[in-house]
C-alpha cells in the first residue's frame, strides 16, 4: 500500500459524509450528501432508498464524482478530497456480506438494525429496511491538503495503484 493510499484512507476514516453527483435522465446534475464507509480499497459504500433521485440516476448513469471534506476550515487548514468514478447498487451476497460489514463497523449506532437485532435508533428501522447499499468505486482521486502548503494536491488512480 502507497503513502498516498494510506493517507486517503485515513482522511477517509476520520469523515463520514460525502457530497455524491449524479446525471439526470434530461443530463441536469443533482447533488445528494450520504454517509458512507470506506473500506480498505479506497471503496465508499452508502446506504440509500432506490427511489431518491440520485439511486434513480444511477440506475441510469453509473458515472459520478464526490467530495469529502470538512466544514469550517480555514483557508491555511483545508483538507478534502475529489473523488471520480463508477457507483451502483451491490448485488450478490459476497459483495452485500461485505458492504454490511463494512458499514457497520462504522456505524455502531446502525450495528443493531442491520444484524438484525432490532436495537438501533427506532426511528430508522423503516428507511433502513427501505435502503439498499450502493458503492462507489474511485478512479481517481484528489487529495487536497494546504496544511502542505497552499493549493498542495496529490492524485491516486486506480491503475497506478494496481487495480
Amino acid at each position: 500500500m502507497s503513502l498516498l493510499h494510506e493517507r486517503l484512507a485515513a482522511f477517509l476514516a476520520a469523515h463520514n459524509t460525502m457530497t455524491l453527483a449524479t446525471v439526470g435522465p434530461d443530463g441536469a446534475p443533482q447533488a445528494a450528501a450520504v454517509f458512507y464507509a470506506a473500506d480498505e480499497d479506497l471503496n465508499l459504500y452508502f446506504l440509500s432508498s432506490p427511489s431518491s433521485r440520485h439511486s434513480q440516476n444511477l440506475a441510469l448513469r453509473p458515472r459520478v464524482a464526490a467530495t469529502i471534506q470538512a466544514d469550517g476550515q480555514a483557508w491555511q487548514s483545508i483538507q478534502g478530497v475529489q473523488i471520480e468514478g463508477t457507483a451502483h447498487l451491490v448485488e450478490g451476497t459476497r459483495e452485500l456480506a461485505h458492504a454490511a460489514r463494512v458499514y457497520a463497523a462504522r456505524f455502531e449506532f446502525l450495528r443493531g438494525l442491520m444484524e438484525g437485532g432490532g436495537e438501533g435508533p427506532a426511528a430508522l428501522r423503516g428507511p433502513l429496511a427501505s435502503s439498499r447499499f450502493y458503492v462507489l468505486r474511485p478512479s481517481w482521486v484528489r487529495l487536497i491538503d494546504n496544511t502542505q502548503g497552499f493549493g498542495h494536491k496529490e492524485e491516486w488512480r486506480k491503475e497506478a495503484a494496481g487495480g
